[in-house]
This record gives C-alpha cells, structure tokens and sequence, in this order.
C-alpha cells in the first residue's frame, strides 16, 4: 500500500519509502522544450513547488546517474528520457531559510551564511568528479559576502569548464516578508539600488552571460521581488 506523506518535498524519500507520488515529471519534458534556460515559477502556497524542485535535482544531478533507474523508471520521464537528463552539478539555494528579522544587517548576515553553505555543500558533494583541492576550499573560507562567493564561485569553475543548474526555491520569501512585516523602506533597501539582494541577481546575470550557469530554475510565490 502506498503511503501518503503530507508536506514533504523530498522527491527521492518519496519514492524510495514506496510514498504516494502525482506524476508531475512530464512537466520536465515541457521545459527543455520551451527554448528557454532561465525559469521563474510564480505560484502560491502549498502548490507543490518544493517538492517539483526537488524532483528537478535528482534528474538532472550528475552524481545521480546510477538512481535514474530506481528512481525515474516507473514515471513519464522515466520512459521519455530527455538529452540533459543527469547532465548537470545543481546549486540548490533556498530562501525561505534566509531570516527576515528587522535589521539589515541581521538579514545580510543570513543571507551570506545560506549561500555559503550551498556552495561548500556543492564543493563537498562534487570534489571527487570535479577535483576540488583544499585551496579551493580555504579560498572560500575568507570569503564573508555572497556575492563576492557566488562570482568567485563561479570564476573557479569557469575555469575548470564546469557549467551547473542554479536552482533557487523561493526566492522572494524573506524579501516578501520583510515588506509585509515592516514596510517599504527596508524592502527596498535590499531589492534597490545597492542593496545586496539586487547586487546578488546581478552576479547570477554575470554567471548566465559567461555560461557557467547553464540553466535556472527558480520558484516564488508572487512577481514582486
């Protein structure tokens, strides 16, 4: 008997304890055919969003090969493969962990701290098929500012040729938040201008125009940010 677990994202944990799953994978199909390699997914609350992206990491994960089988078999896509299945290291970032506490510089300081750890959680999960040394590593340790990590990031890979998938779920969670919770003036402090938030997507814009992030596939729940 299948089970039913509700509000859990996790599409492997799904599958592999035998979990009551909708398939949604021909929906990945529908995506490599748009012609477009930057996706913004707006829907609401509870619409399934985390647990779509979720889906989308382990198929297109290079270190997922060998689950493809155990994994993607049964489902459309598992019988209508796609030419980038499993072609990509993911950068999986998600903001709705980032805090949205009233200061500033409360909020940098979490904002800095995610996209630190999702880069080293890549560096540790892709070292063996990539060769990232320790340099590499102590490099980003000196690092405190995520913009200055993610352009740095992406220039070592550059040039190692490395080309990855940036997923970002919910990525106008916290400014959402910060808007709802106190005001116009802080929101636009970090969305505006020189705010960090901004300079963050102008270092993604960089990392699309020299290649090195192949594709995007981000989620939010309204088109403010």
């Amino acid at each position: 008997m299948k089970k039913i677990f509700y509000g859990k994202s996790d599409f492997a944990e799904i599958i592999e304890r035998n979990g009551y799953y909708v398939d949604k994978t021909k929906f990945i199909e529908r995506l490599e055919q748009l012609g477009s390699d930057y996706v913004f997914f707006f829907r609401p609350r509870r619409f399934g969003k985390s647990l779509f992206i979720s889906t989308l990491e382990c198929y297109y994960d290079i270190n997922r090969k060998a689950d493809f089988e155990r994994l993607f078999g049964d489902l459309y896509i598992g019988k209508n493969r796609t030419p980038l299945r499993n072609s990509f290291p993911i950068l999986a970032l998600n903001f709705s962990e980032i805090s949205s506490d009233s200061r500033p510089e409360s909020i940098q300081k979490s904002f800095n701290a995610g996209i630190r750890n999702a880069i080293f959680n890549f560096i540790v999960k892709y070292s063996e098929l990539f060769s990232f040394d320790n340099n590499f590593i102590k490099f980003f340790e000196s690092l405190d500012n995520a913009s200055d990590l993610l352009a740095s990031f992406n220039s070592m890979l550059s040039a190692k040729n490395i080309r990855y998938y940036l997923i970002i779920d919910e990525y106008d969670n916290f400014a959402n938040n910060l808007l709802a919770e106190y005001g116009k003036d802080r929101y636009y402090g970090i969305t505006h201008g020189t705010g960090f938030f901004r300079n963050f997507f102008n270092v993604v814009k960089a990392g699309t125009a020299s290649g090195t992030i192949a594709r995007i596939f981000a989620t939010g729940v309204t088109p403010l940010v």
